[in-house]
């Protein structure tokens, strides 16, 4: 009987312990976004997988992601004049995939490598862009 006691002591002890955090998987949408709108630069393109990085010129094309999904893509002009192409985007965790919608059109890319200070984007899907994108946050003129 007093085993019993000492038993239901312990585990009331040991289930006060637990502070019932849990984990969650990260939401890189988010990461695109910035909680807000977040502006990445399109850095260069590869057509193949150990091919020579192709640079783009600063600020040429750009991409704005928004938290609410909507995405904006066009040079600094483009957006200045409202000439660039709108559209959503959604990111899918479980296959870390990227897909993109503007217009009529579907752009779908598997995310290969995703850091702070780039995004490298491998084309699955969509009409003339090159193989890999290499997105950085817009960064100041040089």
């Amino acid at each position: 009987m007093k085993n019993s006691w000492y038993f239901s002591l312990l585990l009331l002890f040991l289930t006060s312990c637990i502070n019932g955090e849990q984990t969650f998987r990260a939401d890189h949408t988010h990461f695109l976004s910035g909680g807000n709108s977040k502006v990445w630069m399109l850095k260069g393109t590869q057509q193949q997988e150990q091919g020579q990085l192709q640079p783009n010129t600063w600020g040429e094309i750009l991409f704005v992601f928004y938290v609410t999904g909507e995405v904006l893509v066009g040079s600094f002009g483009d957006l200045d004049k409202g000439a660039y192409d709108k559209g959503h985007f959604k990111f899918h965790e479980n296959r870390d995939e990227l897909t993109i919608y503007i217009g009529k059109e579907k752009w779908t890319f598997k995310v290969q490598s995703l850091q702070d200070e780039q995004i490298v984007l491998k084309t699955l899907k969509g009409k003339d862009l090159a193989r890999y994108l290499h997105l950085v946050p817009l960064s100041l003129p040089r």
